[in-house]
């Protein structure tokens, strides 16, 4: 019998990658010479693509490509000193893992993940982690990974809109992690809800039973 898979989106989720994301852009703009912006706007880009972070940002478009080169290697220059956990996830993942597969569908670059992923020893704990993929949005990425693993049971962990409405549009139960990004209205989109990484193993053990 196939183990139970469990998606995990990872900043806002597994990641409390808020500090990362503010001091990534902000080294950016510095480096574009492009006035600083407040720690709100900033916040806004956990969550969205790369790509659409030049829109949120209000950043000149033809300077899209320079920032996007510059957000990644800020990224990469500061997740071995910034990146963290949120409270008991590492324990939560440790748990978990005992009965179900853990995989990440995230909006990050590859590379960001990977990096990540062996900063905080976490490498070996996930069968897959699945990327952005340029050109398809994360309902579509969840559903190509879904199709590859084939399932029997399987949840979307998220803290985002989009985390969940990917996992809706896959047609799989879908749970928000309301310690993380989100807000109430996106929290309240998702079938299940956990305000704890400890509240979040008790409830993926009981729906994956």
């Amino acid at each position: 019998m196939k183990r139970p898979v469990i998606f995990f989106d990872w900043d806002g989720t597994i990641a409390d990658s808020m500090p990362l994301c503010i001091g990534e852009i902000s080294l950016a703009l510095q480096r574009m010479g492009l006035p600083a912006l407040p720690d709100s706007k900033l916040m806004e880009c956990n969550g969205p693509t790369y790509e659409e972070s030049v829109a949120v940002l209000g950043l000149p478009p033809e300077r899209g490509e320079e920032f996007l080169r510059l957000r990644k290697e800020a990224e990469m220059e500061l997740v071995p000193t910034v990146q963290r956990f949120f409270p008991g996830i590492r324990e939560m993942l440790e748990e978990l893992r005992t009965f179900a597969d853990l995989a990440i569908v995230s909006n990050g670059l590859q590379e960001y993940l990977e990096l990540s992923t062996r900063v905080m020893q976490v490498e070996d704990v996930f069968t897959r982690v699945q990327a952005h993929i340029p050109g398809k949005n994360k309902a579509e990425a969840l559903g190509l990974l879904i199709a590859d693993l084939q399932p029997e049971k399987c949840v979307m962990v998220g803290d985002r809109l989009g985390d969940i409405t990917a996992g809706k549009a896959n047609g799989i139960p879908t749970v928000a992690a309301c310690y993380g990004f989100g807000n109430e209205a996106e929290y309240a989109q998702a079938d299940y809800r956990a305000d704890s990484a400890e509240e979040m193993t008790v409830l993926l053990k009981r729906l994956l039973a």
